[in-house]
């Protein structure tokens, strides 16, 4: 016969004890004190910069710049003339708003005469990129070279593995997703519509660029909250850059946050100065 002594019954109230959690504390201080949002508690509006964001930034300065500045005379062998025209003036209209000494016009005074209107679209673009420049004229001209890449499956657009999920998240708590972004409209819906994840356009209420104004401009910012019917306090805006973040903050909006990304710019102390995310996911969530 045994002479262990049968286990006393745990009381149910103790039961808790075992995972060290005795009831629920009100914590509402803790959750008010983080300084990321949290969507859609505290805003039901997203707006998304895409290089350094949504996007790798090798992907547009290693894959797609290439690939506009090998692909676009092959491009313009396939535009009418009329076409010819309407971008060589848009990008002569992008170069013409350059100061007088800045490099894209000094390397374009370089060139020796240019009597064919291809090799003078040609030139103006690789002018204009070799320095960085963001024009509409040059955006919409890349979007047109990029668009020939995406329909014969050369290109495919980079997202980050956390994107998809936070728009699926996004569109079941009823989080409007909008893109801001200095790529053309068009570019924007290539990469999405053409993205290693498929098609992602639906998710999207609206897309921006430059047209809305320059990303570095408070007035851009206010221009998007009036096309989206909202007071710039009601929007979140998540973007790599710092110049961008501090116009948006100028411009009132409510929820400027700072992206971190592998191969994006170190920051300064003035990205410290914006909540900061390694991931879009960090931004999905009730607050319940």
């Amino acid at each position: 016969m045994s002479n262990e002594q049968p286990l006393k019954k745990r009381k149910v109230d103790d039961a808790s004890n075992g995972f060290n959690a005795k009831t629920d504390i009100n914590n509402a201080s803790d959750l008010e004190e983080n300084t990321i949002p949290v969507l859609p508690r505290d805003c039901k509006t997203l707006l998304l910069d895409i290089e350094g964001c949504t996007t790798a930034i090798s992907f547009v300065h290693d894959v797609l710049f290439p690939f506009a500045r090998n692909y676009v005379g092959t491009y313009l062998e396939t535009v009418g003339e009329d076409d010819l025209n309407v971008i060589a003036d848009s990008l002569v209209e992008d170069m013409a708003k350059l100061d007088e000494d800045h490099p894209s016009r000094k390397e374009l005074e370089s060139k020796k005469e240019l009597n064919d209107i291809k090799q003078k679209i040609a030139c103006h673009l690789h002018a204009l990129m070799n320095h960085d420049v963001k024009a509409t004229g040059l955006k919409a001209l890349q979007g047109k070279v990029w668009k020939t890449g995406y329909a014969n499956g050369e290109l495919l657009g980079h997202i980050y593995d956390d994107f998809k999920p936070m728009l699926d998240w996004c569109k079941s708590q009823g989080v409007s997703v909008n893109i801001y972004s200095s790529g053309s409209i068009g570019a924007q819906h290539l990469l999405f519509g053409h993205s290693i994840a498929g098609d992602l356009c639906s998710h999207f209420n609206s897309h921006f660029d430059t047209t809305s104004g320059g990303k570095k401009e408070a007035q851009s910012y206010r221009n998007i909250a009036s096309d989206l019917g909202l007071e710039p306090k009601d929007i979140c805006f998540v973007s790599d850059a710092e110049l961008e973040l501090v116009a948006a903050r100028e411009a009132g909006v409510g929820f400027p946050v700072m992206s971190v990304r592998p191969g994006n710019a170190p920051l300064t102390s003035v990205g410290h100065e914006f909540p900061i995310i390694l991931s879009l996911l960090q931004i999905c969530g009730s607050g319940r």
